[in-house]
């Protein structure tokens, strides 16, 4: 069967996949919104969880064939088992999301109440993520039989889909070694990596429904570039020819332009912050379950009833029904004006006007060529003489061109504020002015 995707065009699908991607633990992901609150800014961007999953699947499946395709000793059935494991960690990789995606990661009770079966260690008491749900679908519900039952033919069980999506998973090493080869390095890279299918796919997805172009790259070229390097181990790690090398500068500059323009959009991040208050505001009523049949049930339909549920009681709840966000005062930003914000931070506290003070954090990357498990490798064929290979990081210099952190920080009041709040940050500016003379630029006030 096939599946028609507005991204890939038609997904092939086999009769097995199509029993796991019917079962409810996928079917959850339906209801599941992939960018929260982006489609108050964006409104074309209402896309599930659901979609994503398809898509990450169906690039998993093209990652496999191009990164191995010079690896003529893997044939047949293990050929056929290795990439089915890798497709089938692709589509369950965000099983676990909270409803409206990351804005819901704080509801989450510690780790340790979860009991994910065959872990290294249990999970520690601190809060757990949307990654430890998805191990407790996989490995502690149903959802373990179906895929175990639905893949028997192929030796394909849920354990070893997991093992692939979290180091954390204990799982038998023979089941990646093939031909005296180690697969679980170059096939996690995949799903989780500098170079997956995960990032791959949401950006695409992502740009097409929010309507802007920056999540636009060249995933055909990206993905036939792929290959592998063995090292003296017998470890596969993930590879990328160097004529792709510009496509990959583009691939990774584009999600870090999708993080600063689209989601960490004012609007959406308010919106966030909004939530994360009325949940301070409820505590106990909102916490995610930790049974994962209950869990089933948390989605973004429950969380809605449960706005609505305290729409009279809550200003928060009713700002996000209604959709009236706090009003930005200002931003600041290392490319900007620096702005007084934490002068005027503490003015408000001092009146007690309430306000909500948020900083995001972008990065170009968390590539660490040090982590060997899943370190990149760049190969250049040189016309004459042996192939050579460096690490991803030594291969483009955008890692050291953009080595910071890209910070912004933002103030929001309640629009009834704005106007008093507006005056003080006028004077502060002022004041900042006299006292080391910069070319502060006031801006529009209220821009939310």
């Amino acid at each position: 069967m096939e599946i028609r995707d507005p991204i890939h065009g038609p997904i092939p699908v086999t009769p097995a996949e199509a029993v796991i991607i019917d079962s409810p633990w996928l079917q959850r992901l339906r209801n599941i919104k992939q960018l929260g609150f982006s489609e108050l800014t964006f409104p074309g961007a209402g896309h599930s969880r659901f979609l994503h999953s398809l898509g990450a699947m169906h690039l998993a499946g093209l990652a496999f064939d191009a990164a191995l395709r010079e690896a003529d000793w893997l044939v047949g059935e293990q050929r056929a088992r290795l990439r089915q494991t890798l497709r089938l960690a692709a589509l369950c990789h965000d099983l676990g999301h909270p409803p409206l995606s990351h804005s819901s990661e704080v509801l989450l009770p510690p780790g340790a109440e979860l009991g994910v079966p065959n872990l290294h260690q249990p999970l520690s008491t601190e809060q757990g993520s949307h990654e430890h749900y998805t191990l407790l679908f996989l490995l502690g519900s149903g959802l373990r039989d179906v895929i175990d039952r639905a893949m028997a033919p192929l030796g394909v069980q849920a354990l070893h889909v997991a093992a692939l999506i979290s180091d954390e998973v204990a799982c038998d090493p023979e089941v990646f070694h093939v031909a005296g080869r180690n697969f679980r390095g170059l096939l996690a890279a995949l799903v989780s990596g500098e170079l997956d299918v995960d990032r791959m796919d949401y950006l695409l997805r992502d740009s097409y429904f929010t309507g802007v172009s920056y999540g636009n790259f060249d995933v055909a070229w990206l993905i036939a570039h792929l290959c592998h390097r063995e090292d003296d181990r017998g470890h596969l790690h993930l590879g990328l020819e160097d004529r792709a090398l510009f496509s990959f500068d583009d691939f990774l500059l584009s999600r870090h332009h999708m993080f600063l323009m689209v989601y960490f959009h004012k609007k959406s991040v308010c919106y966030d912050q909004m939530l994360r208050r009325f949940y301070a505001e409820v505590g106990e009523v909102v916490r995610a379950p930790a049974d994962p049949d209950a869990y089933l049930q948390f989605d973004d339909h429950a969380l809605w009833r449960i706005l609505r549920q305290f729409e009279a009681q809550s200003p928060w709840a009713a700002g996000i029904l209604q959709h009236k966000p706090l009003r930005l005062v200002t931003e600041s930003s290392p490319a900007g004006i620096p702005e007084p914000i934490a002068p005027l931070v503490e003015r408000l506290q001092a009146a007690g006007v309430d306000h909500l003070f948020v900083t995001s954090k972008g990065a170009l990357s968390k590539y660490h060529a040090a982590d060997r498990g899943r370190a990149i490798y760049v190969r250049k064929k040189p016309p004459f003489g042996p192939v050579k290979w460096l690490e991803l990081d030594r291969a483009t210099r955008l890692f050291e061109r953009y080595a910071d952190h890209t910070l912004l920080t933002r103030l929001y009041v309640h629009p009834g504020n704005l106007e008093q709040v507006g005056a003080w940050l006028v004077q502060l500016r002022a004041e900042a002015a006299t006292e080391a003379p910069l070319p502060f630029a006031s801006g529009p006030l209220g821009d939310a």
